[in-house]
């Protein structure tokens, strides 16, 4: 199976079982506990990763800076023309930057429902509003872990913005 076919089967194949309830802070690193489920043998074998993924406060891009980034190799005189169409436009970005830490990697008997719904207990237990389970499938589990996250900024984007706005830091 070539690389993309094997990416777009993870992307298709990812499930996120629990998804995070709060959203990402505007203002100050969040930290995300993860649990993520693979079927190594179907109703035998599991392997359940569970981590952290930190996620950054969100940076400002302004229209001068997005440029830098994505028109590499345009004459200056272009650049400038694009820089003021941006301005125009308002366009801005947020740039969320993450950082994953694996804490274990257990292989567990038993059935992919009964051991999520044994993690699912452990987590209300626990009260913690900023945690995922996800089911993802093996080698490519990155993947899952990645769409999960790319979720939760898409979730926390909008409030990140009101709140970035609120202060004036990212104009309308």
């Amino acid at each position: 199976m070539d690389k993309y076919k094997k990416f777009e089967e993870a992307l298709k194949k990812t499930e996120i079982l629990r998804p995070v309830r709060q959203t990402l802070f505007t203002f100050s690193p969040t930290d995300v506990d993860y649990y993520l489920a693979t079927e190594l043998i179907k109703d035998t074998l599991i392997e359940v990763r569970e981590g952290k993924v930190i996620v950054e406060k969100p940076l400002v891009i302004t229209p001068s800076a997005l440029l830098s980034r994505q028109f590499e190799g345009f004459e200056e005189a272009q650049i400038d023309y694009l820089q003021m169409l941006f301005q125009k436009y308002g366009l801005r970005a947020l740039e969320y930057t993450y950082k994953n830490e694996t804490k274990t990697v257990n292989l567990i008997s038993g059935h992919l429902n009964s051991i999520v719904d044994k993690i699912n207990k452990g987590i209300d237990e626990k009260g913690k509003g900023r945690a995922a389970i996800i089911k993802g499938i093996p080698e490519m589990w990155a993947i899952s872990l990645m769409k999960c996250v790319l979720e939760m900024i898409a979730k926390s984007f909008p409030g990140n913005i009101t709140e970035l706005e609120e202060r004036g830091w990212f104009e309308k």
